[in-house]
């Protein structure tokens, strides 16, 4: 006897019917999700009751992240709309004299995921203007579910920390926070007796990619000082890594370019 599924279930089979899927996937897909049940482990002998879980699927599942997807790939505003597994983002450019439709973007954003059985958090939706001094736009703030989202003068999108100035000071001075902790580790690799090219490898491994990570984006805009202070951390790790070598014949040594 099949059973009908419920709530989000029954949102998610209406979406997996939009698809070419085959007919006996679909049902292995609403037979997986429905009737689950869940309870905590304490202790070897020590367990909760039984509870039924009414939404959701599996956490480490493969399939999980697909459905998600399937779930808010309709999502759709009037302004422009990125959508990164669960990280959403609307924007919206204004020019002189124009009014902000955001707003409106935002309650339809609002409407469609209640729909669909989820709710935004607005304790986590910020709201950041990009502008300039001489812009002069004086907007009403946004809100969502009845409450003002905070304005903020940076975010980070994706790993990339944006200022509302377009300044990459904040980004780059986290890159050198998290790369800085990191050489620690290169150091007591060093201590430990590893060899010069198994430091390297840790370094272009796991200290040089955070420093290339979307370079693309802001490298060109970045002033002198910021640049010499990046290439400054690599020559800090060449230096753990070869401290008898300029940092030109590090380079040629280690097989790598410059940051710049």
């Amino acid at each position: 006897m099949a059973v009908a599924p419920t709530g989000l279930i029954s949102v998610l089979v209406q979406k997996l019917a939009t698809y070419d899927i085959p007919s006996q996937a679909k049902c292995w897909i609403v037979d997986f999700l429905m009737d689950r049940k869940q309870r905590v482990k304490l202790a070897q002998d020590c367990y909760s009751e039984w509870r039924s879980v009414p939404s959701g699927v599996s956490q480490g599942t493969k399939l999980g992240p697909w459905l998600f997807l399937i779930m808010i790939n309709d999502l759709d505003t009037p302004a422009d709309l990125w959508k990164y597994v669960d990280d959403t983002s609307c924007s919206e450019i204004v020019t002189k004299g124009s009014e902000s439709k955001l707003q409106e973007a935002v309650d339809d954003l609002s409407r469609q995921a209640s729909i669909d059985g989820f709710q935004l958090n607005e304790a986590k939706c910020k709201e950041l203007r990009i502008g300039f001094p001489n812009s002069n736009h004086d907007f009403e703030p946004l809100v969502l579910n009845g409450k003002t989202l905070e304005l903020v003068t940076s975010a980070k999108l994706l790993g990339v920390t944006i200022s509302h100035d377009l300044k990459w000071n904040m980004h780059t001075s986290e890159l050198s926070r998290k790369c800085s902790s990191r050489l620690y580790f290169l150091r007591q690799l060093k201590r430990s007796g590893a060899a010069p090219s198994e430091l390297v490898q840790f370094y272009v491994t796991c200290i040089r990619p955070v420093l290339e990570y979307a370079s693309p984006v802001f490298h060109r805009s970045l002033p002198n000082y910021i640049n010499k202070d990046l290439e400054r951390i690599q020559r800090r790790a060449l230096r753990i890594i070869y401290p008898d070598l300029s940092y030109s014949v590090a380079l040629e040594t280690a097989c790598l370019p410059k940051l710049h």
